[in-house]
């Protein structure tokens, strides 16, 4: 069974490439380490639409949550040497963050007073419940 979960911020903005979002997710340690690092960064991959939401909907400092499973690598260099590598790929995120994001673009007074004016007298205040 491969699953992992985790809640963090995101430590970097997400580099995108060829429907791919790279990322990294710090998670603060619970105890004091004698070397000194209070915080564990897990690399981040998302593919496809789950990709296009992360990168529209998310910032560098942002708090979420992300379900997913440990993916490991290896490639040679032009030296021969091997390395290898891992990363989490995310099935799922999880907006945790009380900052709100404005996906659509934002509406001018001009467009605000003219709608404004066309719905004005649509609802009258003893309509409402409140």
């Amino acid at each position: 069974m491969n699953n992992y979960s985790a809640i963090g911020r995101i430590a970097m903005e997400a580099k995108r490439g060829n429907g791919v979002v790279n990322s990294l997710l710090a998670i603060k340690r619970i105890y004091k380490s004698n070397d000194g690092v209070e915080a564990d960064f897990i690399p981040l991959t998302i593919f496809g639409k789950q990709a296009d939401n992360f990168d529209l909907l998310t910032s560098k400092g942002d708090k979420i949550g992300i379900d997913g499973s440990i993916k490991t690598s290896k490639y040679v260099d032009e030296n021969g040497e091997v390395h290898y590598g891992w990363s989490v790929v995310v099935n799922h995120f999880y907006l945790l963050s009380s900052k709100s994001h404005d996906a659509s673009p934002k509406l001018s007074d001009a467009t605000v007073n003219s709608l404004s004016s066309k719905l004005d007298g649509l609802v009258k205040d003893s309509d409402l419940p409140f």
